[in-house]
């Protein structure tokens, strides 16, 4: 037998054994894992307790005063730097 064709029947040989290894690996223990992951997620359900709405409503009065301040406070900073804008565009030019 050729070195060729021994390399290839263990390459056969080796994969069918990994092959194996994970079907009887997976047949042990996902049955196993599957019942403790059932049981771990069916106490947790048993204690959660709702305690209120996961999301609060939104107060759109005071967002809107946020709002309205920001756009004060950017409106006076427009007018407390239009003197250095303008003299910045005239330098631009």
């Amino acid at each position: 037998m050729s070195s060729q064709a021994q390399a290839t029947r263990r390459m056969i040989v080796g994969s069918f054994a990994a092959g194996v290894s994970a079907m009887v690996l997976l047949g042990l223990i996902a049955p196993v894992a599957m019942q403790s992951g059932l049981t771990v997620r069916d106490a947790f359900a048993a204690t959660l307790v709702e305690r209120g709405p996961a999301i609060e409503p939104l107060n759109v009065v005071a967002i809107e005063a946020q709002l309205a301040e920001a756009d004060r406070l950017m409106a006076d900073m427009r007018s407390t730097t239009a003197d250095e804008m303008a003299m910045l565009e005239r330098l631009a030019r």
